[in-house]
């Protein structure tokens, strides 16, 4: 049996590269070491997407009321509930840990149970014993009671290891409702559901998502229509394609919808589009900095630009695909100037020209040279960090 001793954790800031650091204080400037500690904690507020056309925001309302849960309906977001966050709590610090990878230790920080992917190595324990769930930084993230011992779980490649019973924060485990399977609901982050809203698609439009999987925004634009809208779904990856339907079928929102597992960089070239399609959700891969609560940040100055010139090859193709007149909604879930301003001012030789929507809840209004945009992050109504631009194609490119 191995053990590992207990130690005071370091400042988490003392991991982030100092080029980083640097390169975020260009828009937070003095705030941005508080930015940083923000991102180590959890938005306040936990949200879910209601499918409204399966059920009324109310009535999922009293429904997860009867499960004692005490959802709250967003002011300002019509298909928007959302949870508070408690904490942080205390976890004790017990003679047996589990070793998790830093993604299983951020969810099990909320208060998810422990499953067998993700465990990297373990103490010898007894089934029904508590035991401490350690981040891969030795941050104590969880008290978990097992449901198998050590001997089982080295021949397990699945399944439950132990349920949650004390972890630093606690949200509701909503993916083990019954409202979940039945589709009443969707997970997703606040602004995440804004990006479908932006673009405010209309029955019978052609819609392109160059990056749909796990399927929120796709879902989004197809409920928003009430699945009269044509939306092609691209994910390059089988398996995410796979998931982005699966998803689709448990919300019966697969209305309408083509999933095609094809890199959309290319799709000016592999597909008969250009000038064809009225809007484009473009959400490209990102270095994720505005994802929260974070264990660490690993992430490089020199990640930023690689990230970068891969986030301009899908605005690239959507300024082909879109016809004249037609929207661009660019969003990522970071919080760099490079990934975020930078590429909407180099989408302007495209002939994407930004639009001026006013306000947006609980965002903050960007506006740099020609840039017209919306961030939301830490330091504004405690959200995660996201940007969202909306663009409309103004000559052919």
């Amino acid at each position: 049996m191995f053990y590992i001793e207990a130690r005071i954790m370091e400042d988490p800031l003392s991991s982030i590269e100092p080029k980083l650091f640097h390169s975020l204080m260009r828009i937070y400037g003095s705030s941005t070491e508080y930015l940083f500690r923000k991102l180590f904690t959890p938005p306040n507020r936990l949200y879910i997407r209601v499918n409204t056309l399966l059920i009324s925001r109310d009535e999922l309302i009293d429904l997860l009321k009867e499960k004692g849960l005490n959802p709250n309906p967003d002011p300002y977001i019509e298909d928007a509930i959302y949870f508070n966050v408690k904490g942080p709590y205390h976890i004790p610090i017990l003679d047996k840990r589990i070793i998790v990878d830093r993604y299983t230790a951020e969810s099990l920080m909320l208060g998810a149970n422990l499953y067998r992917p993700g465990v990297i190595k373990y103490d010898d324990f007894n089934k029904g014993e508590k035991v401490n769930v350690v981040a891969p930084n030795n941050m104590i993230v969880a008290v978990v009671k097992t449901v198998v011992s050590s001997d089982k779980l080295k021949y397990m490649k699945k399944g439950l290891i132990g349920y949650n019973i004390l972890s630093k924060y606690r949200a509701p485990a909503l993916r083990s409702l019954e409202e979940y399977n039945k589709g009443y609901f969707y997970s997703q982050s606040l602004p995440a559901m804004m990006v479908s809203r932006v673009i405010k698609p209309k029955p019978y439009e052609l819609i392109a998502d160059l990056t749909a999987a796990p399927g929120g925004k796709t879902s989004h634009v197809v409920q928003l229509t009430k699945g009269l809208a044509r939306v092609v779904a691209f994910e390059r990856n089988v398996k995410k394609t796979l998931k982005l339907i699966n998803n689709l079928k448990i919300l019966k929102l697969y209305r309408n919808v083509i999933a095609l597992p094809m890199d959309s960089r290319y799709i000016d070239i592999d597909l008969d589009l250009v000038g064809r399609v009225d809007k484009v959700i473009v959400d490209p891969p990102c270095s994720s900095l505005g994802v929260r609560p974070r264990i660490l940040i690993d992430r490089k100055y020199e990640d930023i630009i690689v990230l970068r010139d891969y986030q301009i090859q899908f605005l690239r193709v959507a300024s082909k695909i879109v016809r004249p007149g037609g929207l661009i909604v660019y969003s990522t879930c970071t919080l760099t100037f490079e990934e975020n301003e930078l590429n909407v001012l180099e989408a302007s030789k495209w002939g994407l020209k930004p639009i001026d929507l006013g306000e947006l809840p609980y965002s903050e209004r960007v506006l740099f040279d020609e840039v017209i945009a919306y961030r939301y992050s830490p330091l504004y109504y405690d959200m995660p960090g996201y940007f969202i631009a909306l663009l409309k194609k103004t000559v052919s490119s």
